[in-house]
């Protein structure tokens, strides 16, 4: 059994996010050999753009309550110690968040690069994507996830296949559904569906067409 994932599968994982556990799940099938866990490099780089977004952000919201905190201390019932210990709740929510998911994720992916490489963002892919882009509809990220997934399934033999999302809308399209059919692969947008799917050992139909 083969088994393609795409960022959402890392950002459970690296954040620690609703669904990490049945993540991990799958990790650890992959880890004990019982099936190929497949981690597109596109993937990898994308998860860092979005720690990199996250991080942006908290600037922005650690910089604005700060500034509530300063025109605070100018009223006459200002309270030096609680407006002490609000400031370090303040750095352990954003600051020091930040630091521990840049971590996690430094680790992680050195962690899915030994253990489920993926297929590379080659320049096949690259060519590829903008062609998906406009047949399927999907915004540039997801398309150059699709191209990297194919080039994947394209370069196994045939038998079952698995490629796990949590985005369900953008990638259970029909005529997805059915592209990936051609591959024996099945789409399943649910993390603990497929742990336990893969738990099981069950042998996983592709989907039909829709």
């Amino acid at each position: 059994m083969n088994v393609f994932v795409e960022s959402n599968f890392l950002l459970e994982l690296a954040f620690q996010q609703e669904h990490h556990a049945a993540c991990e799940r799958i990790l650890a099938g992959a880890v004990a050999g019982r099936y190929s866990l497949h981690v597109p490099q596109y993937a990898l780089t994308e998860v860092f753009q979005t720690l990199h977004r996250r991080a942006a952000e908290r600037i922005d919201y650690q910089q604005y309550f700060l500034k509530q905190i300063d025109q605070h201390q100018r009223e006459a019932e200002f309270d030096a110690a609680e407006v002490d210990q609000l400031v370090r709740l303040l750095n352990d929510l954003l600051t020091t968040r930040t630091a521990t998911q840049a971590s996690r994720l430094f680790s992680l992916a050195q962690r899915l690069a030994a253990e489920a490489p993926g297929p590379p963002l080659t320049a096949a892919v690259l060519l590829e994507a903008p062609m998906l882009q406009a047949t399927h509809g999907l915004g540039v990220q997801d398309a150059l996830v699709y191209a990297s997934v194919l080039a994947g399934l394209r370069a196994l033999p045939r038998g079952p296949k698995l490629f796990v999302t949590r985005n369900d809308n953008d990638f259970r399209k029909p005529a997805i559904i059915e592209e990936l059919r051609g591959f024996d692969c099945k789409l399943l947008a649910n993390f603990s569906g497929a742990a336990d799917m893969l738990e099981l050992g069950n042998v996983i139909p592709a989907n039909p067409a829709e």
